[in-house]
Formats: C-alpha cells, structure tokens, sequence
C-alpha cells in the first residue's frame, strides 16, 4: 500500500483527473435520475380476477375457483396461493418463488385460457396481472358539477383523449362501476299476456333487428364498391317504435314494455363530495416516465380543461402521490445535505484545525457523488429508499477517512515530516479499516438473501446496494484522496498543536480516569454492564411493535358497514353525516365518498404533516370514534396510507362445514374482545345474504314436460336481464337489455308463483317443478390453497400489534376446537412473526460473518470475541430509545438494528488492533490499554458523532416521510450512543480480563518449561 501512495503522490495530477471525472459523471447521473416513491420492482404476486353477471359465491366457486385452483396445484414455482369468491366474481392470488414470476404469470394466463370455455356465460371479464412495488397510479380526479351522464361522456372521450395525449402518460381509466351504461327495455307482464306473446319471442325478434352487414362487391375497372345494408338503430327512440309480432298481430315495442335511458344515473353506489355526485377517473403513468414531471403535465392540462368549462364542470384531486413525494424527497434531501454539514462541523470543534477539516470534507461529496454513480449503473433512481440510505450513510463517509487522517495528524503532532507521515500513518490503519469497512458491508450478505416477505425484498436490496456503495466508495476515498489531499492542504500547516488541545486533553483525561477506575474494579464493571442488559431486557415489554410502510402519510382509507337490508337512501345518509362529522376536523383537507348498500367507503385526504395539530394515533382514535358515533354504523375498518390493505390482526378458521366454523369464529370475535385495544372486529361471513335454492323435481318435470334448459332460461328471463344488442354514440357503446319491472318478484312467495311454460304451451307454477331450501350464503368464500377459511379481522387503537400478538397466542389455546378444523393467524401479524424470526436469523448470521472477519484480522479466537461480548450493550441503546421516544419497532427498525451491529463494532476493531499495536513495540498490558484507549479516544468519538449527527434530522421524524426513517435512525442513533461509551470502558476491561489470563497461562508454561529444565 506504500508503494501505490507514494506513486500517487509523485503522480498527484491523476488523482485530480480522477476527482474531475467523478465530480463531471456523478453531477451528470445526479440529474438524469427519474423520482419514485419506492424502488419500482416486479413482485412474484400474480392476481386472476374473474368476473360478470351475478352467480351466487357457491356457484362461482364449483365453476371457476375450484377449476382453476386444481390446475394452479401443478404448476412449478408456485409458492403459495389463496382465493376469495363472491357474487359474480373470484379472485385468486399466487406467490411465486423468487425469480419465477413472470412464468408463473404467463403460466396461469395458459390455464385461464384454457378454461375460458368452460366458465358461465355470464363471465365477460378476466384478467391476469403481476403486482409491481411502485405501481403505475399517477393521480385520480373526481369531476364534479355537471349530470352524471354528461360527466361520463365527457371523461370517456374528450378529457380522455386530451389527457392521454400527454407525454408519459399511459392511460386514463374511468370508474363507472356505480352508473348504469344501458338502455333497460322493461316488459309489462299484463300487456304480454294481453298479445298472448313471451318475453323470449319478444327477445328472439329484438335480437334479430339491430344489425349492420356488408352483402357484396361491386367490381369496376379501377375501383370497388361495398354494399352494406345498415339495419342498425341509432337511439332509444327508434327502439320504441320497433314492430312485434304476436298472436294479435304486429304491435310498436312500446305497447309492450318501456323503454328507457338509463345512461348515467346511479345503479348501486353513490359517490359524492360536498353535497355533489363525481365520477372518479385514474391517470396511469408509462413505464419509465418521471413521476413529478408527468403529473405536472397532466395538471397543466386540467387546469386549462377546468378554464374552458367556465364553472360547468370541474375536475378536482381526488388522491395523488406525488405532493407527498415532492416533500419527502425534499425533506430527506435536505437531512442528507444537514447531516453531512453536521458531520464536518463535528471535525472542526475536535480539530479546530480548516486545513485539516477541509481534507474530510473533500470526501464526502466524492463518495456521495461515486454512489449516484453506482446508483446509475446499477438502473435505481432516487426514491425515499434510497435517500434515507444515503442519510443513514452519510455520517459513516467519514469514518474511515477520519482514522486515516487522525493517524496522519498524530504522527505530524510527534514531528514526523509529511510525507513519510502520511505512507506510515495510511500504512498503520490500512488493515483495521479494510476490517470494520468489510463489516458494515457483510451485514447486507445475510439480509439480502433471508426469506423476508416479498414486498420488503425489494425495499431490503435497495438498501444494502446503496450503502455498500456508500461504503466502498468512502473507503476508496480514505485510501486514495486523503492521503493525496492530506498533502496537498497540510503542506503549508503551521498548526501541529490544535488550540483545543486542552479542551481534547479534558475529554481525554475523563475516559482515562474513568477507565483506570474501571480497571482497579474489573468484577464490579461487569456485574453492573451485566445488571444494565438485564434491566433493559426487563423493558423489552413496554417496547410498540408493529410492521407494514406506509410511505403515503396523507391518505386515510375507511369503510362503514351497515346492518343487513340498508338501502342505498340510508347508506348514503349515513355518509354524509360521516363526510359531515370528518370535515369539522382541522387536520382533514377534503373527504370523498361512495355509498353503497350495506356499505359506505371513504377517501380521507390530510393537510401535510406540518399543518397538523394532532399525533397520528391521537387523530386515528379520533376519527374512529366519531365515525362509529354515526347512526346506523355497525362496523368501522381503517387503514392509514394504502387502500385496499389488510387488517393488522387477521385470524383464519379452517374448515368444510360453514356453520361449523361459524361457532369457532365466534368464539375466535369473543377471545379477540377481550383484549384491550382491539377494535371494529369482524368476519368475512356474517355479512351473508339469504339464499334460496331451487331443486329441480325430476318426476315432476317429467310429467309436465319441462327440460332443465328451458327452465333455466325461463328463470333467468325472469329475474335477470337479457342481454339483446348495442347502441353507439359518440364512440360509446351502449347496452340494451330486457328484463321485468324489479318489483314484480321480490319475494320467495312471489317466486313460488311464477309460470313457467311447458313444451305442450301449458304453463305451471314453480313450486309444482322445484323444491325450495333456504340458507344463507357468504358475500365471499375464500380458499387457502383450495380449503376453505374465514377471516376474523379487526383493527388496532392505543395499542401495538406486538402487545395484541403476544395476547393472542395465549388465548387461541383456549378455543375448542372441533377435529378437522383449524385457527391460523394471517396478515399483518403473520408476517409480523415471519418478519422478526427471519431478522433474528440475519442477526446471528451477521454476528457470525464479522467474527470470522474478525478472527481473520486479529489472528485467534478470543479478542473477536471480547468484541462479541460488548455488542449486548447496543441492544441497550436501541431498547432505551425505541422506550422513550414510544416509536414502533418494525421493519426498518430491524434493518437499523441488524447494521448497527456491523457500526458499533468498527471502532472496536481499530482500539484493539492499536492496543495490539503498542504491545508488540513492547510496551506492557496495563500501559497500552491506557495509551491505546487514549490515542484511541478522539477517533472514536469524532467517528461515533459524525454518525449520529448525520443521522439526526431523519431521527427527528419532523415532516413527510418520516415514518419511514424514523425508526430506522432511532435504533442506529440510540444504539451508538450506548455503545459508544461501552467501546472506551468496558472493551478495555474485558481486553484487560481475557489478556491478563492469557498472559498468566503463558507465564505458567514458560516457569513449567524452565522448572523442566
């Protein structure tokens, strides 16, 4: 290593070209970088939906889930897979293992395929998609103002067509679920039978009428004609005066039935937002667009749609992520940026010396600027991932460079020229550094490659790739550019005394004192080291567990559930009490609603973080109440930032026999309100519907010569629509469909009395063809890999999912259950467990790796292990300040505890390693631990600081995005500074207690050897 200084710094000129190309490429990637939430990843989450008409779940299940779960069993690379059922539609969703997503995608789209013919005809839609962490979704607009019909029709073509001609945008999606598209022709029963006509004739002859087709060619010489006979219908109105024919003659269509223009008026959801109807519609960004920059286009565009409607209509936010975004990446730009001026100050208040200072802070922007090159080989683009690694990075840049530059520094204090100064003073560090540097980076090793849930893979790769760039890079930048810019700034130095000598010399004379008086007492330091690890472990209870990201802080999703038989009128009452109630809140900035039967959603958006006036638990209790307050609300479900996301507590009772499982969840709902803080429990099954199920009576039947078929399409005819032709206008297309007044059978008696028409003419009612069986039905079956379960679901107030997870695993060995039945937790508290059994495995893992290395450096077992043995004492840290500061301990607090371990013992290594240094000159035990603690202290600290400091403001958690780094730093930062004391006092003890027994057993066999003699 010498050699290659020296030839540096007699070929300085290339170390400055090198610096040009760094600083030209890094600034260069720094600005091509697209902005994102998250890392932009594809998961092995494929999702199947399949949907239409309105089959009962039973049904849907034996026809479609079943069918597709039996193939999806002999697929390859199938991890796991589960599905959920309801009325008219299925949704499997497949895990597979890593790196076999996109077969297992193309594989299931070959089984859908496939069974495509084999579904009912009432199937018109089915989709295969592969779920990505950082979707497309760029912003959802709710136009308001205008008749629903007229709102549609314009976001379908107009504002469709203008907004998807924007640059780096993919699509725009308009959500017309709630609103009818359809012209219904309605039979009037009395006047069929006065025409003595069926609703199929009537049916067969409208089907027949609406038709368009070319008949031939005229061939000339030059040119050819199409002849086409158009017999298509342009609107309702000529639908009206269509000719039937019937036993009385031939008679206008609407002398039979009415005829009317449904488009645009409400079917079965209602969605408002201050006292007005909207209709939402979802921008889609391309792949590979820039977030920020395509939304600001888009609004553009709305804004001047906005002007031109002059007040008819207007387009508003309904969610978007990108506000967020902007401030989160300028809020984690901006702790990048203090941490690093924190880091520098640091060094100036230790060295008081600019020259010196300077020589550090040359680094910092280098290794930060070879990390964005990194970044940009490597395809990432800046998210808050990314820059909450470089903040967590950005107070360790220095750390090697500041143990290289101190070793330089000490050796010009003693009046060593500045050259030799610098190879010896690089060549004294070289191995301890390369050591602790190699330890940050191995902790990624374990990490990368454990079995964490999918989501956080991603997430996890992002991290490591960041700071073992940030890593590698600052330890080029200790070893290449320090001692060349150490020479350069230090050349001219006069300053070899700092003027804090004594201030140093103060700091320095406590940790000895303190040391000597802990090496006067080795037993009694321990026993108390030992009695501080027990106390905080005693703590350990009153830490908030938890897990999920919810990078989006803005946003509040949440559903009201009705009692059975709510109408539409009274659910959307109750949502605008809800919208009503929730606008009276300072820290709400606009509610949107869609109301449907039975069930209200809620779309909560918040002001940011800055202007609230209430603590996010605070505010969720809050509004917790006040919409369980609303008459008419049976249940309250919430979730803080993503919509769509599961309950933090989920339990599944599986089994065949539903009634069954029906008295374990109760006893399941029972157990789960008894502990405190559990909150709006539930189950997937008691918000069922009546069902009545018809058996055919085959002797019957027989006798009066009804098929199944006929039947079948008789009832259907008469309680469902029949689908006859399309209309289009404006490029729309448009349903027409026949169907009977809804109120003419509403009621099974009704429904016992219908007729149904034999092959002889002759019609019977249907109780005379079928028998009746009530029950009642789930609005969904779920299947986990093809057995059926229910899910207990409830939510979490004043509490954390540690606390409740820790209850529930006491009390579920309290529920009876019956043979062939089983409970399983799910969700969030599932993967809560997978989560910290996977993290205390990279844990050992970890320890294990940078004690090999450790072993490597130091050549026997046990000063590696004297390290070990310290590392207890940041767990005491991270307990202390996850205690305090009452911060939930998930994901990314495990991340930051799992790198500490890889922080903490850095400084270790390079206080043993000089210990060793001085002993092997000769010098004694107890001398060289003193000296080489002392020689040791200002490095330590400076390092340990410059870390803290950097990682201060995402400490702070005081903006947007903080709930995402504060935890992460709260360990780091705690754990530091615990440890950081452990490092200078107990290390040396427990060195003094290992060595001074090894150099009695030595003593002993050179006397026994001599004695021999």
């Amino acid at each position: 290593m010498d050699k290659v200084i020296l030839f540096l710094l007699k070929r300085k000129v290339i170390l400055y070209l090198c610096t040009f190309l760094i600083v030209l490429t890094g600034i260069g990637a720094l600005f091509s970088f697209h902005v994102e939430l998250v890392p932009k990843t594809n998961l092995p989450w494929i999702e199947v939906n399949i949907s239409g008409g309105a089959l009962p779940p039973e049904e849907m299940v034996e026809k479609v889930t079943k069918k597709i779960e039996q193939e999806l069993k002999s697929v390859a690379g199938i991890k796991n897979f589960s599905s959920k059922t309801g009325t008219g539609f299925s949704g499997i969703s497949i895990l597979a293992e890593d790196g076999e997503g996109e077969k297992v995608k193309q594989e299931t789209q070959n089984i859908v395929n496939r069974l495509r013919n084999e579904f009912p005809k009432v199937v018109d839609t089915v989709t295969v998609t592969q779920t990505n962490l950082g979707d497309e979704d760029l912003i959802d607009y709710a136009i308001v103002g205008a008749d629903t019909q007229t709102m549609l029709t314009l976001l379908k073509t107009t504002i469709k067509d203008r907004i998807e001609s924007v640059p780096g945008v993919k699509e725009v999606v308009v959500s017309e679920d709630g609103f009818e598209n359809k012209v219904a022709i309605t039979f009037r029963p009395e006047r069929l039978t006065t025409y003595r006509t069926t609703p199929a004739d009537v049916v067969g002859q409208l089907q027949g009428t609406n038709w368009k087709k070319a008949v031939g060619i005229l061939e000339n010489p030059g040119f050819d004609t199409v002849v086409m006979i158009d017999n298509s219908l342009k609107n309702v109105e000529e639908f009206k005066s269509v000719l039937i024919k019937t036993p009385k003659g031939k008679v206008a269509l609407e002398q039979l039935a009415s005829v009317s223009d449904l488009r645009g008026s409400v079917k079965d959801a209602i969605s408002m937002t201050e006292g007005n109807l909207f209709v939402q519609m979802s921008v889609k960004r391309a792949a590979g667009s820039d977030l920020i920059t395509t939304q600001k286009k888009v609004e553009e565009v709305v804004r001047q749609i906005n002007e031109e409607a002059g007040g008819s209509y207007e387009l508003r936010v309904m969610f978007e992520s990108v506000s967020f975004i902007k401030k989160a990446i300028t809020n984690l730009s901006r702790d990048v940026v203090i941490g690093g001026i924190l880091a520098i100050l640091v060094l100036w208040v230790f060295l008081r010396n600019w020259r010196v200072t300077m020589v550090i802070a040359t680094t910092l922007p280098l290794s930060i600027l070879m990390t964005f090159i990194a970044l940009k080989a490597a395809g990432y683009n800046i998210d808050m991932v990314v820059l909450i690694s470089l903040s967590l990075s950005i107070g360790l840049i220095v750390d090697a460079a500041i143990v290289v530059l101190e070793s330089i520094y000490h050796l010009r204090e003693k009046g060593m020229q500045l050259r030799q100064a610098i190879v010896q003073g690089s060549k004294e560090v070289i191995a301890p550094v390369f050591a602790s540097q190699l330890t940050l980076i191995v902790v990624f090793l374990p990490l990368v490659v454990a079995d964490f849930e999918q989501w956080l893979k991603p997430i996890l790769h992002t991290i490591a790739f960041t700071v073992t760039s940030t890593i590698l890079a600052s330890t080029i930048a200790a070893f290449l550019f320090v001692p060349i810019f150490s020479e350069r700034f230090l050349q001219h130095d006069k300053q070899l005394q700092t003027p804090s000598e004594e201030g140093k010399n103060r700091i320095v004379s406590l940790f000895q004192r303190l040391l000597s008086l802990t090496l006067r007492h080795r037993v009694l330091t321990l026993l108390v080291a030992l009695g501080v690890f027990v106390g905080a472990l005693s703590l350990f209870p009153l830490i908030k567990i938890g897990n999920g990201l919810n990078a989006n802080e803005n946003q509040i999703f949440a559903t009201l559930t009705m009692p059975d038989g709510t109408s539409l009128e009274q659910a959307r009452t109750a949502a605008v009490e809800a919208e009503k109630t929730l606008r009276e809140l300072s820290d709400v900035n606009q509610v949107f609603f869609t109301a449907k039967k039975e069930t209200v959603e809620l779309n909560i958006t918040l002001v940011t973080k800055s202007q609230r006036t209430q603590e996010k638990e605070e505010f969720m209790q809050e509004v917790n109440g006040r919409l369980n307050a609303i008459d008419g609300v049976e249940q309250t479900s919430m979730t803080f930032g993503f919509s769509g996301k599961s309950a933090p507590i989920e339990l599944q009772v599986a089994g065949e026999d539903l009634e069954v499982s029906r008295a374990i969840f109760a006893k399941v709902e029972e157990m789960l309100a008894s502990i405190p803080g559990v909150v709006n429990i539930r189950n997937d099954f008691e918000r069922g519907k009546e069902k009545v199920t018809l058996t055919p009576k085959q002797e019957a039947m027989s006798q009066l010569q009804v098929d199944s078929d006929s039947l079948d399409s008789q009832i259907s005819m008469l309680l469902g629509e029949q689908p006859l032709s399309t209309i289009s206008q404006n490029g729309i297309e448009t349903s027409i469909v026949a169907r009977f007044p809804e109120t003419w059978v509403t009621h099974p008696d009704q429904l016992q009395q219908i007729m149904i028409r034999t092959e002889t003419g002759t019609q019977v009612p249907l109780h005379q063809l079928v028998d009746f069986h009530f029950s009642k039905s789930p609005i969904t079956i779920k299947h986990e890999k093809g057995e059926q379960i229910i899910t207990v679901s409830a939510e979490l107030l004043g509490t954390d999912i540690g606390t409740v997870g820790r209850q529930i695993n006491e009390k579920l060995g309290t529920v009876e259950m019956p043979a062939g039945y089983k409970i399983e937790i799910a969700g969030d508290l599932k993967e809560q467990n997978n989560t910290f059994t996977q993290g205390i495995l990279v844990l050992i893992a970890v320890i294990s790796l940078i004690y090999v290395i450790m072993v490597a450096q130091f050549g026997r077992l046990s000063q590696p292990f004297i390290i070990m043995l310290s590392l207890p004492m940041a767990l005491v840290g991270v307990i202390l300040g996850f205690v305090v500061t009452q911060r939930t301990f998930g994901e990314m607090a495990m991340i930051g505890l799992i790198m500490l371990v890889g922080i903490v013992v850095s400084n270790a290594i390079l206080l043993i390693d000089r210990i060793n240094l001085l002993r092997s000159r000769g010098m004694g035990l107890d001398e060289a631990i003193v000296q080489g603690t002392r020689d040791r202290v200002r490095p330590v600290i400076m390092t340990k600081l410059t870390a803290i400091l950097g990682m201060l403001p995402m400490g702070l958690a005081v903006a947007e995005g903080a709930e995402l780094e504060a935890p992460l730093a709260t360990g780091v930062i705690a754990g530091l500074i615990f440890h950081t004391l452990v490092t200078l006092v107990l290390v040396p003890v427990l060195y003094s207690i290992f060595e001074g027994i090894r150099e009695k057993r030595v003593a002993r066999k050179k006397a026994t050897r001599i004695a021999d003699m």
